[in-house]
């Protein structure tokens, strides 16, 4: 699972999903474009930004965490 960092939050980041999972059904908590929380115990690897993902992070996510 992918994930484009927005922001620095207390606690962590808060990023937006950037690819399809095929692990699990489609739902409407978890899908491209969906707003996530998460800390850095939930990083794998980091890969640099570039200005396409600059550009991803700064779109509306598809659906805001509400949490």
């Amino acid at each position: 699972m992918w994930v484009l960092v927005r922001e620095v939050v207390p606690g962590g980041y808060l990023g937006v999903l950037d690819n399809e999972l095929d692990a699990i059904a489609e739902n409407d908590e978890f899908w491209l474009g969906t707003e996530l929380p998460f800390t850095a115990k939930h990083v794998i690897n980091i890969e640099e930004r570039d200005a396409n993902t600059i550009a991803l992070a700064q779109n509306e996510p598809r659906r805001r965490w509400s949490g």
